[in-house]
């Protein structure tokens, strides 16, 4: 139920479209890559799918992240407008319900994102790789991944902006996360499995280090060690407005 309600609340803001179009920048970015430089990576040794991956996800990544942060301040903005949230404090609403649609929300708009990015990659390579056959399996395996490191990223922010009621704060905050995380090494394993950071793995890179499992692990963790902030924050809240 709480899920429909988000659902009609971001009818009118544009978020919906935003995304699909944000999706769509990201999917067409490997395929004008690999068009302007071709030559450059069709010589590279190694799995088609995994050099166009590298040559493009960094980029893609960065789009994704970003729309995770202006879709969680768009959405606690029109929360904040004409004092919503504090009348919804006041209705028999358990405590955490609208922040958990709204994870429900942006977690299956990155789903679908997700899915439309890998396949987009998987036709470059058999656009440019001669001899590669994309595999279902193999993209929804590889979407399913970046979906879980981007998640723990998607709940920080919806923990930020419900935090804040002003939203430039809320979008000042997480830019400033993404481009320091974001710099940090990615070799590094510590570095690797922090949110804003997590995004930027691909899954060739963490299959070869075998740490699949372990980025699954922490990401999860931290995706439901922020959801109990979120709820903690929340009826503190309750206390002191």
């Amino acid at each position: 139920m709480t899920f429909g309600i988000e659902i009609k609340k971001l009818k009118r803001t544009g978020y919906l479209p935003a995304c699909l179009g944000a999706a769509a920048l990201a999917a067409l970015f490997p395929a004008v890559n690999m068009a302007a430089r071709s030559e450059t990576f069709t010589v590279m040794p190694g799995a088609p799918l995994d050099i166009v991956t590298d040559a493009s996800w960094q980029v893609m990544a960065m789009l994704n992240v970003m729309l995770l942060i202006c879709g969680a301040c768009l959405m606690y903005h029109i929360e904040y407008a004409d004092s919503g949230i504090q009348k919804m404090s006041s209705l028999p609403v358990r405590p955490g319900q609208i922040f958990f649609g709204k994870a429900a929300v942006t977690a299956l708009v990155m789903a679908v994102s997700l899915v439309l990015e890998t396949s987009a990659l998987s036709l470059c390579a058999d656009r440019w790789f001669p001899g590669f056959e994309p595999d279902i399996r193999e993209i929804f395996i590889r979407a399913g991944f970046q979906w879980i490191t981007l998640l723990p990223t998607g709940v920080l922010m919806l923990l930020i902006a419900s935090l804040c009621r002003n939203m430039w704060v809320s979008l000042g905050t997480g830019i400033i996360l993404v481009f320091t995380l974001s710099v940090l090494p990615t070799d590094n394993p510590a570095a690797a499995f922090l949110p804003f950071c997590s995004p930027f793995q691909t899954f060739s890179s963490a299959s070869g280090q075998g740490l699949i499992p372990a980025f699954i692990a922490v990401c999860l963790t931290e995706s439901l060690c922020f959801g109990i902030a979120e709820l903690i924050c929340q009826k503190l809240r309750r206390y002191f407005e």
